[in-house]
């Protein structure tokens, strides 16, 4: 009500609200996506204004390109970093944080860099590994810990609950 009367033009979104300002933008309707919700980024939004009504009247402008060209995180990736990490949508691999997830993306490479992962997790878990399957450093860590023991590694933000590596092999293949 209060945009109509200062004629400000809207929209109502007939779903996820972020899905829809990031097809506006991409569009060229919009020049940016005000949100403090950092999951437009999965949708595509490429332009983000965040701090816009809190009190410290710093606006900061997040932009997808930067994202891209600093951190090798495109649109892709992020949705791939989502199932690692949790989102809105998922709830994340217990004991995966930030560091592991890069890593597990780096080591998984590719758009079918997740289900390789949950492949060669697989073929751990039940013991079919090779040496051949834990050549890399980092694969080495996951396979070198006892089998009852939690396999909670690198930083969780997001305070995940650890599950043991048979309930989160269950959950990879949810996710997945």
């Amino acid at each position: 009500m209060m945009l109509r009367l200062f004629g400000i033009p809207y929209i109502t979104a007939p779903m996820e609200a972020e899905a829809q300002c990031a097809e506006l933008l991409t569009l060229g309707l919009v020049d940016g996506i005000i949100t403090d919700d950092s999951d437009v980024f999965l949708f595509g939004g490429g332009r983000i204004l965040r701090n816009m009504f809190n009190q410290s009247k710093t606006v900061e402008c997040f932009l997808l390109s930067d994202l891209e060209r600093e951190l090798g995180l495109d649109r892709e990736k992020l949705v791939r970093l989502a199932y690692l990490l949790g989102s809105d949508y998922t709830e994340g691999l217990p004991g995966v944080g930030p560091v592991v997830a890069m890593e597990l993306l780096t080591e998984f490479s590719g758009s079918d860099g997740l289900h390789k992962f949950r492949e060669w997790w697989r073929k751990v878990q039940s013991g079919r590994d090779t040496a051949e399957d834990t050549k890399s450093k980092f694969r080495k860590r996951f396979v070198s810990a006892p089998q009852g023991l939690s396999y909670a590694v690198g930083l969780n933000g997001f305070n995940r609950r650890r599950g043991s590596r048979t309930s989160s092999l269950r959950r990879i293949g949810r996710i997945l």
